[in-house]
C-alpha cells in the first residue's frame, strides 16, 4: 500500500527525532514543559525511538499488515489521550510553552493516527 508507506515515513522520522531529543535532552525538556521526572522523559524517549524505527520498518517492509498499521494508529490515539489527561490534570506539563508545544504535538500525532487509520489496508495481514 504505497499511500500508507508515503504517509508514514516522514512521521516515523519525526517520532525517532523526538525520541532522541527526549533521551539526550531530557533535563532541558523536563524544565521546558514543566516538572516531569527526568528518568520518565528518558524512558519515553527510548520508547519513541524504538516506536519510530518500528513504524518506519512497517511503512517500508510490511505496509499491507492491517494489524500493524492499526497498532500504530492506536498508539497515536493513546498519545493524544495521555497528553489531554496530563493537561487537564495539570500534572507535569505546566509551563505556557510546554502546554503550547504539547497541544501542537498532540494535534500532529492525532492527524498522523487518523491518516494511519484511514489508510489501513483492508486485508487482515
Amino acid at each position: 500500500m504505497g499511500n500508507f508507506c508515503n504517509v508514514e515515513k516522514h512521521p516515523s522520522r519525526k517520532r525517532a527525532l523526538f525520541g532522541l531529543i527526549f533521551v539526550f535532552e531530557s533535563g532541558a525538556l523536563s524544565e521546558f514543559i514543566g516538572n516531569p521526572p527526568v528518568l520518565l522523559v528518558r524512558v519515553l524517549g527510548a520508547a519513541l525511538l524504538l516506536n519510530g524505527t518500528a513504524l518506519f520498518w512497517t511503512a517500508v517492509y510490511a505496509p499491507e499488515s492491517r494489524k500493524l498499521v492499526l497498532f500504530f494508529a492506536l498508539g497515536d490515539a493513546a498519545w493524544v489521550l495521555a497528553t489531554l489527561g496530563l493537561l487537564v490534570s495539570k500534572l507535569w506539563i505546566t509551563t505556557p510553552a510546554g502546554i503550547a508545544w504539547s497541544v501542537g504535538l498532540a494535534i500532529f500525532v492525532g492527524f498522523c493516527g487518523l491518516a494511519q487509520y484511514r489508510l489501513a489496508p483492508v486485508s487482515q495481514g
